[in-house]
């Protein structure tokens, strides 16, 4: 099934939902649940304050869908809102010392099973792509994890990080540069073109962690 059609799919469960169709707002949570526990546990690393952020959310979504407008982009839609959530939560959590920032865990770090396993790809190769992509700077990394995990155009992740598309599009050449460092001292035989094989290693994001 392609993007498009999975979009026109989405429409059609959402407009249901906004009608009150219980099954079609059933669909839309099972369907998104672990895209955006994936997402947000990446943002703030507290599986139960993320849970329920999410359960809040959707909560939201259907006390509010007689007032909920159209949208053309579902994914995207439910990103955005739980990112903003997630944002303004966090701050009231810790006002509430619902999180211990002395123990919160670096955000937005990748690790080893993130990635289906390859055997093209060597376990040093592998440690140092993982390197570079977690010495990049947070905004960074949020974009490749949207591009690569999510599948999400270059205007879906400018519009979920609050920046304008072409800024987004404008900025991979500099990761890639960035996710090269260290590259060069594998054999050419390794690597033959190493654009194509960065390119070629997220999309071995596993989406079953």
């Amino acid at each position: 099934m392609t993007k498009n059609t999975d979009q026109i799919d989405d429409v059609l469960l959402w407009n249901q939902m906004r009608l009150g169709d219980e099954k079609s707002f059933a669909a839309i949570f099972k369907s998104n649940y672990s895209g955006l526990y994936a997402y947000g546990i990446k943002m703030i690393p507290f599986p139960d304050f993320v849970r329920d952020q999410i359960q809040d959310l959707f909560m939201n979504v259907w006390q509010t869908r007689e007032r909920l407008g159209e949208i053309s982009n579902l994914k995207a839609y439910l990103l955005i809102s739980l990112r903003r959530q997630l944002l303004a939560s966090k701050k009231k959590a810790l006002d509430f010392d619902r999180i211990d920032t002395e123990k919160e865990p670096q955000v937005l770090v990748f690790e080893p099973n993130e990635f289906v396993d390859e055997e093209e790809i060597s376990s040093k190769l592998k440690k140092t792509l993982l390197d570079n992509l977690n010495s990049l700077p947070v905004k960074q990394r949020e974009i490749i994890f949207l591009r690569f995990y999510h599948k999400l155009t270059y205007q879906e992740i400018g519009e979920i990080i609050g920046s304008k598309q072409q800024s987004v599009k404008n900025l991979m050449p500099k990761i890639f540069e960035k996710l090269k460092a260290g590259l060069t001292d594998f054999k050419s035989d390794d690597i033959k073109d190493i654009d194509i094989f960065l390119f070629e290693f997220f999309l071995l994001f596993s989406k079953n962690t």
